[in-house]
C-alpha cells in the first residue's frame, strides 16, 4: 500500500488545516467532556472544568514542543534556534505531552486545593484517549514510521526505503485497548489511591515498548530508538507504582463539594482559541528536518548497494 495521504484536511484563507493538529483539537475535548461529566464526582465547578482544561492544553502543547526541541531535535534548533517560535512547522514529541500533561494537574490540583493522585487518577482515562487519537493524526502525516517488512499491510513511503509497518496505527489500537480497562479500573478503585495512574503508565509505556520494535527511530540515544528509552523507565516506574497502591490500605478520599460557580467569558474564549490553536501544526517532526533527513537516509540507502558490488568485484 502507498502512503499518500494528503496531511492537509483543508487549506483556508489563513492557513492550512491539518489531521496531525486536529487530533489535538479532538483531545482536548475529549478532556473537556470527560471532566464535565466527572465535576460532580472530583467536586469541581463548571468554572473550574474549563480552567483545567486550559491549563492541560497549554502544558500539553509547551511541553509537547519543548521536549521535541530538546530531545529529538536539538542539532537543528541549536543552528536556528528563533525556528521553535514557528509552531506552525510542526515539532512535537509524545512524551513531552505526558509530561506537560502532568505539570499542568499538579499545579491545578494545587491552586484548588485537591488531591493531585485522585487527579491523575481522573484524568489517565481522557489522557490515553487524546494519545489513541494523537496517532491516528502520527499515521496521516507519516511522522512516525515502522521498520521495514514484508508483511501484506507495509505502507511504502516516497522518501523512505521498503515498505514499512503502520507502527503508529498499532500504537493507536494499543491506547484505544487500555481505554476500557482505565474506564473499568476507576470504578473498581475510585480516583485517590493512584491505582488508575499507576495502571496507566506501566500498560502505556510497557505495550508501547513492545510496539516500538516495529518502530523506526530517526533519532537513537543509549544506542537504541530515544522513546524507547524513555518507555523501559516509564514502564518499570508504572509497575513499581501499581504494586505499591495495590498494596497501600489507602482509601479513596471523597472530594470537597464547591458552590456552583460557573464559567466567565474570557474562559469560554480562551478555550475556544486553544482548541482551535492545533489546527495549524502539521507533522509530529519539523518538516524540513525530517525530509532533510529522510533524503539523507535514502541516499545512503541507494548508496550502499553500489558500494558492495564494486567491493565483491
Amino acid at each position: 500500500m502507498i502512503h499518500d495521504f494528503d496531511p492537509a484536511i483543508a487549506v483556508t484563507p489563513v492557513g492550512a488545516i491539518y489531521w496531525y493538529g486536529a487530533v489535538y483539537s479532538i483531545g482536548f475535548l475529549g478532556i473537556f467532556l470527560w471532566f464535565w461529566i466527572r465535576r460532580g464526582a472530583r467536586g469541581l465547578t463548571n468554572a473550574d472544568v474549563f480552567s483545567f482544561t486550559i491549563l492541560f492544553s497549554i502544558g500539553v502543547m509547551v511541553g509537547g514542543r519543548v521536549f521535541d526541541i530538546l530531545v529529538y531535535e536539538l542539532d537543528y534548533y541549536r543552528e536556528q534556534p528563533l525556528a521553535a517560535l514557528n509552531w506552525w512547522e510542526g515539532g512535537m514529541a509524545s512524551h513531552g505531552v505526558l509530561l506537560g500533561g502532568l505539570i499542568a494537574t499538579a499545579i491545578f490540583a494545587r491552586m484548588r486545593g485537591l488531591s493531585l493522585i485522585a487527579m491523575l487518577d481522573e484524568v489517565a482515562v481522557p489522557a490515553v484517549f487524546l494519545l489513541a487519537v494523537g496517532r491516528l493524526g502520527n499515521f496521516i502525516e507519516g511522522g512516525v514510521i515502522g521498520s521495514t517488512t514484508s508483511m501484506p499491510w507495509g505502507f511504502v513511503y516516497p522518501d523512505l526505503e521498503g515498505a514499512r509497518h503502520p507502527v503508529a496505527l498499532y500504537e493507536s489500537a494499543k491506547n484505544f485497548l487500555i481505554l476500557p480497562i482505565l474506564v473499568l479500573a476507576i470504578w473498581k478503585w475510585p480516583p485517590g489511591r493512584g491505582v488508575v495512574a499507576s495502571l496507566f503508565i506501566f500498560l502505556y509505556a510497557g505495550l508501547r515498548f513492545l510496539v516500538d520494535l516495529f518502530r523506526d527511530y530517526e533519532a537513537a540515544w543509549l544506542g537504541i530508538g530515544t522513546g524507547q528509552v524513555f518507555n523501559l523507565l516509564m514502564a518499570v516506574a508504572g509497575l513499581i507504582l501499581l504494586i505499591r497502591t495495590l498494596r497501600s490500605p489507602r482509601q479513596s478520599e471523597s472530594p470537597p463539594q464547591p458552590a456552583p460557580k460557573s464559567p466567565s467569558w474570557l474562559q469560554i474564549v480562551v478555550l475556544i482559541a486553544l482548541i482551535l490553536y492545533p489546527l495549524g501544526i502539521p507533522t509530529s517532526w519539523t518538516r524540513a528536518n525530517i525530509t532533510e533527513k529522510r533524503q539523507g537516509s535514502l541516499e545512503e540507502a541507494r548508496i550502499e548497494p553500489r558500494l558492495g558490488t564494486l567491493y565483491r568485484g
